[in-house]
């Protein structure tokens, strides 16, 4: 909890993006209601260090900046008044294994959840995932993503190299060096997982792959 006169470790700027991000994920489709969450990575000049993650049972177009609260990585509130969002372990557990994420996404997107439903891995045929996502997009087997065994068992899919998985019967878990590229990983599956879809009931797609992709060296993306 931060007191009165206490200075937060979250900037309103931070808290105001998270929000944007979060209404952002209802326009595009990829969220409704109080589906899926956001957090950011924070680094104190004490040595703190923790995560700003948006609040559970919270509808987005009822959000507050306030309302984001600040976590160390023990997951101990440090700082607001609601409740983190359910899924605060599996958050961690990723950057744990991630250090280069410093931003999560967790959306429940149709198409994701049309191929997460038949545990078919999203394969890239869209040049937007190839340079986001970084690869195909393994799936994880249903079960309840609320405790740390989950998200341990989520970020080993997941791995180091590619920067999203899915959760069977659940939606999407993206990661980026920033909220902005973290989200863009979301839209770039889900819209990659919209055609992949429809390329399949038509013949048989190409794929693409990262590493066999000439992108111009100032161009290549984090």
């Amino acid at each position: 909890m931060t007191s009165t006169g206490t200075r937060s470790r979250a900037s309103q700027a931070l808290r105001e993006e998270i929000l944007y991000y979060c209404r952002e994920s209802v326009r595009a489709g990829l969220n409704f209601n109080t589906q899926g969450n956001i957090s950011v990575r924070v680094h104190g000049d004490d040595g703190f260090e923790g995560i700003v993650i948006t609040p559970s049972d919270v509808r987005y177009d009822a959000m507050h900046p306030e309302d984001m609260l600040v976590v160390d990585l023990d997951g101990t509130v440090v700082e607001g008044d609601l409740l983190p969002s359910t899924e605060l372990p599996v958050h961690l557990a990723h950057y744990r294994r991630r250090p280069d994420a410093q931003a999560i996404v967790h959306t429940e997107s149709t198409f994701v959840n049309v191929l997460g439903a038949l545990g078919q891995t999203i394969d890239p045929v869209l040049l937007n995932m190839v340079l986001y996502a970084k690869g195909p997009v393994p799936v994880m087997p249903f079960e309840f993503s609320t405790c740390a065994a989950f998200g341990q068992r989520s970020a080993e899919l997941m791995g180091d190299d590619v920067n999203a998985v899915v959760w069977a019967n659940h939606g999407l878990l993206a990661v980026g060096v920033s909220l902005k590229l973290a989200f863009k990983v979301a839209v770039a599956v889900e819209e990659n997982a919209e055609v992949l879809y429809h390329a399949r009931r038509a013949g048989t797609p190409n794929l693409l792959a990262y590493d066999q992709i000439d992108v111009p060296e100032g161009a290549r993306l984090p």
